[in-house]
């Protein structure tokens, strides 16, 4: 039978080395897991973007759909400008009473939140709306990277 000064003195714990080695071995982990987190987060951001394009477009053709609205505020051609910033819509970025579509559907600031969708030299992505004589409204978009499409939910 032991006494409990001689167990006191074989349960040391761990030692310096073992902690240094376990040290080392998260620090390797980090290392590569940590570019795959980042990869996923920007993905994150895109796919937010692009519902969120989807809901602009969502409100504009419904706004433009609906008979009730006065006819001085009727949604006409115009533009919707994002930036990498969530601005509070108003009519210097959203031309074309699309400022009153989306204020109508409660859509109150509006804005990436990847800057990754940028064509080279450009700050921000213009999304221009049609209104056709019949009322049908459609969507283009201009500034933005090849092979990327907020509208069609194309990235990269």
């Amino acid at each position: 039978i032991m006494n409990k000064k001689q167990k006191s003195l074989t349960n040391k714990g761990f030692s310096l080395v073992e902690l240094i080695i376990v040290i080392a071995i998260m620090a390797v982990l980090v290392g590569v897991l940590a570019p795959q987190f980042l990869k996923y987060v920007e993905r994150s951001r895109k796919s937010t973007d692009c519902q969120n394009v989807a809901s602009i477009v969502t409100a504009l053709q419904t706004y433009a759909a609906d008979p009730m609205v006065d006819s001085t505020k009727k949604l006409s051609t115009g533009t919707i400008t994002l930036t990498a910033s969530q601005t509070a819509v108003s009519a210097s970025n959203a031309s074309g009473n699309a400022n009153e579509a989306l204020d109508a559907a409660g859509i109150k600031k509006i804005g990436l939140k990847s800057s990754e969708w940028f064509d080279t030299g450009k700050t921000s992505i213009v999304i221009n709306v049609t209104v056709g004589t019949d009322g049908s409204v459609t969507f283009s978009e201009s500034n933005i990277k090849a092979n990327h499409s907020l509208l069609n939910g194309q990235y990269q």
